[in-house]
């Protein structure tokens, strides 16, 4: 068959020259080759302290900075902010000085074209990327304290406090997927201005604390001389595993339904923050976890005041419990394990709706999993 071909020599494929017209009326896709890899800077310093043989302070701040982080979701082909106030002569049609040239088959090819599109950087096309934009930055500060007990007497124990902020200009994109082409709903607000974009980022935690216990109760004196003869792994008690975590919740990117820019080249509106948006702890409800009022739809020819993330999601509240013990039966031993998750039954909230003009705007309609009981029988031999 003539598709088939020997895999060590290669598929034999003739790639299309390029030409003057090349991908004429349509989205284009480059890669800047003078923007460096990105490097990551870090530095941190601790002091600890032991207050007793086993107990250990720790306090430490920790530092980071990422440069040349990509941002692949922004198009060079938009209009700038002072060319968008122009108003709406920027949707008065005129002729199309590439009618004929451009195919009839893209947006582009009719008779006439509005102002707008002839105002743009590159007028003969349509959204025009750059692959990993490597512009972006991140800087991380956090201030860290622990107290650390090593195991003795049966118990030991970890807690840790972390007071941080993550800044960036690029988590909008961290996860999305990697472009094969351009794309026109990009969630930068202006590609011309990355001021905008600089936020607590998608990932910024400002408080954890993080708790950890194992304590081994003893076999019941009572019964050392059923235990005699058989190994110590297998003469322990109740062992107690605790596991506890909060942490704050993360930031939300607020956007409109209708973006009545994108006529200018613009992937996202953002609307107008006329209020603190942040509602007392004591009001906050899955129904309505945010002051929506706070936000008005922003206009078309105008940039929306809202930042890049203005409102917060739901904390992160979880105890998971664990119960083991090993009865001996011979020289081998059956383990008895009972394991609660989420003792505390306060299932994790998901992200509340941030799209202004939604019907759901500012509701929290997904959840975790409540409590959850596992028990276990697991012989040792």
């Amino acid at each position: 068959m003539c598709g088939e071909f020997v895999l060590h020599d290669g598929p034999r494929v003739a790639p299309i020259a390029p030409t003057p017209t090349a991908g004429l009326g349509q989205g284009v896709f480059a890669v800047d080759r003078t923007l460096g890899s990105g490097y990551v800077q870090q530095w941190n310093a601790s002091v600890q302290r032991g207050l007793t043989a086993n107990t250990t302070l720790e306090i430490a701040y920790v530092g980071s900075a990422i440069t040349h982080v990509g941002i692949p979701d922004s198009n060079l082909n938009q209009l700038t902010a002072d060319q968008l106030a122009l108003g709406p002569a920027l949707l008065e049609r005129v002729p199309n000085p590439y009618f004929g040239v451009i195919p009839r088959s893209s947006s582009l090819g009719d008779p006439t074209l509005p102002i707008a599109q002839l105002l743009k950087p590159y007028p003969e096309y349509t959204t025009v990327s750059l692959y990993r934009n490597n512009v972006g930055t991140t800087r991380y500060d956090g201030l860290e304290v622990s107290v650390r007990q090593r195991f003795a007497r049966g118990l030991s124990y970890t807690a840790a406090y972390t007071r941080s902020t993550l800044v960036d200009d690029a988590s909008s994109v961290f996860d999305a997927s990697i472009l094969t082409g351009p794309v026109a709903n990009y969630p930068i607000a202006d590609s011309h201005d990355r001021s905008r974009e600089r936020d607590y980022s998608t990932g910024d935690m400002p408080r954890v604390f993080v708790s950890s216990l194992v304590w081994e109760l003893p076999a019941g004196a009572g019964r050392a001389h059923v235990l005699h003869g058989v190994s110590g792994a297998l003469a322990n008690g109740w062992t107690v595993a605790l596991l506890a975590t909060l942490q704050s919740g993360t930031p939300v990117a607020v956007t409109q339904a209708t973006n009545f820019n994108a006529f200018a080249g613009f992937g996202v509106q953002r609307p107008n923050l006329v209020g603190d948006p942040t509602l007392p702890a004591g009001e906050r409800t899955a129904g309505r976890w945010f002051d929506t009022a706070a936000f008005t739809a922003a206009p078309q020819f105008a940039i929306g005041s809202a930042s890049r993330n203005p409102v917060r999601g739901p904390s992160y509240r979880d105890v998971d419990l664990a119960l083991m013990r090993r009865v001996p039966v011979g020289r081998t031993a059956i383990e008895l394990r009972a394991e609660v998750f989420n003792l505390l039954n306060t299932p994790p909230l998901g992200a509340p709706a941030a799209v202004l003009g939604a019907a759901n705007f500012g509701t929290i309609t997904t959840a975790g999993d409540p409590r959850v009981v596992q028990l276990a029988v697991k012989f040792v031999f």
